[in-house]
């Protein structure tokens, strides 16, 4: 491997997340019945028109300027023709001539602490194709996914190692999901990869042989494959072998990638403007809008984390590794809630309780109020961090309000000073000789253990704030 310079690009398939397809109104619904979600545009019956999903162009839109990309303001498609069992069209509307963005860059973190810029060659729209599924002999055809919009983002060959392809997909994946353009499930197919690499000697200008990966599902996988392909076409050109032009597949169970087909000359598609859909001139106005109104991107709401919230980098990570644990964080600050104390709560007291039965938090009975609510009466004086550890699981288990819980199960501060006193002053009564003779001292000392017998005696159960108050009252007309 060290002999070889790794040359790495990556073609990203994502799917928007619209209610209806690309060009035509069948539903977007995962997981459904197969062959359920479909009209005669996704089936190519003869004399069907495509129309163009304008919340697909929207959120193709916000992914350009998300990536940085220069925005074509004329909305051009073609078509992409062949034959295939799961193109029922026998074409593919795409954009192979006029992609809507071009272009851009992202900034990767790389394992030494630097920062490196992958540039982008192009993020064109275009529709999916039917899912197959391969069952012994047979294979079947599920049209549910016909035509649902896509974005393919393209990125150019400067990426060098496995570890930065993983970067690049995982950054890829956040903004896109920050942004709302899709849920990017990797395992769902939501966000597929398609990985292509080749290696060259140090110094050499031109390319190898290009070996294509196609539809890792991970990104543990995209980072093996890239691995296993390295050392396999490394050990090919050192053993004085030429590595062919292919297309493989990862196959999870041996490790390896494995030969799908061989690769001679590049198909010819015969790309031809689209004759059903006509050139569509975005209004700038209208593009400006989409871009005001784009949600924050993860690199900010890092750096704001880091920065106005004073929270670490770990800290942060553990929030934004979620998009709905985020909008939780962010929806119980917007309430009034302290950024650290929320924070504690959620890599504490409710990480433990959603790993325990491998949930994320918008499926558990834990929401922003019942945080904010705690918080509160934290705030107050009402509750101490020992009640907290009893009403949080309580909570997540019945999802009841934090009001209800303290008063049902007794989980209150003791306020009352004259109850407070009537634990106080026996104590203080028995240790007259120790305040004497210790506390002009260590005074600390002797508060210390004043309220540790206090806390024993009341279960944990009073305020501190106002014991001490009273403790020092008393102190001092025993030592004037």
């Amino acid at each position: 491997m060290s002999n070889f310079e790794v040359i790495i690009g990556i073609e990203n398939h994502v799917e928007l997340k619209t209610n209806t397809k690309m060009f035509s109104p069948g539903p977007v619904t995962f997981g459904a019945e197969p062959n359920t979600q479909i009209c005669e545009i996704d089936l190519g019956y003869p004399g069907t028109m495509p129309s163009v999903n304008k919340e697909g162009v929207r959120l193709a839109l916000l992914a350009c300027n998300g990536l940085n990309m220069q925005i074509d303001n004329i909305l051009r498609f073609d078509r992409k023709n062949y034959f295939y069992p799961d193109l029922v069209k026998g074409f593919q509307i795409t954009q192979q001539f006029y992609p809507i963005g071009k272009e851009g860059k992202i900034e990767i973190n790389l394992d030494n602490g630097e920062k490196k810029v992958i540039e982008i060659e192009r993020l064109h729209i275009e529709e999916d194709t039917a899912k197959q599924i391969h069952k012994g002999e047979f294979t079947y055809l599920d049209y549910n996914r016909s035509g649902i919009g896509l974005i393919e983002i393209v990125s150019k060959p400067v990426i060098r190692s496995a570890y930065e392809a993983v970067e690049y997909v995982n950054t890829l994946r956040e903004i896109l999901l920050f942004l709302g353009i899709s849920d990017v499930k990797m395992n769902e197919g939501s966000l597929r990869c398609d990985v292509n690499i080749s290696l060259r000697p140090y110094g050499y200008e031109g390319f190898g042989n290009k070996v294509e990966i196609k539809n890792l599902n991970s990104l543990n996988n995209v980072k093996k494959a890239i691995e296993y392909e390295i050392k396999r076409q490394s050990d090919l050109i050192l053993a004085g072998e030429v590595v062919r032009q292919e297309t493989r597949r990862f196959d999870e169970n041996s490790q390896e990638t494995i030969l799908m087909r061989v690769k001679t000359d590049a198909i010819d598609y015969k790309y031809f403007p689209e004759p059903n859909l006509h050139p569509i001139q975005l209004e700038k106005k209208w593009i400006q809008e989409v871009i005001d109104n784009s949600p924050e991107l993860p690199a900010l709401k890092r750096k704001r984390y880091l920065e106005e919230y004073n929270l670490n980098i770990e800290e942060v990570n553990y929030i934004l590794a979620s998009l709905e644990q985020t909008n939780f964080f962010e929806q119980t600050i917007k309430l009034g809630s302290n950024p650290r104390k929320v924070t504690n709560y959620l890599m504490s007291d409710i990480k433990a309780l959603l790993n325990k039965d491998n949930i994320t938090i918008e499926k558990s009975n834990i929401k922003p109020d019942h945080i904010f609510k705690i918080i509160s009466l934290m705030d107050d004086g009402v509750i101490s961090s020992k009640h907290v550890k009893s009403i949080i699981p309580i909570i997540y288990e019945k999802g009841l309000d934090v009001e209800i819980i303290v008063e049902e199960h007794g989980l209150k501060l003791i306020n009352n000073e004259d109850e407070i006193l009537s634990y106080l002053k026996p104590i203080v009564e028995s240790n007259v000789l120790l305040i004497r003779e210790q506390y002009a001292n260590r005074p600390e000392r002797v508060e210390k253990t004043l309220m540790g017998q206090l806390m024993k005696e009341t279960g944990g159960n009073v305020n501190p704030d106002k014991a001490i108050e009273l403790l020092n009252k008393i102190i001092k007309e025993i030592i004037k």
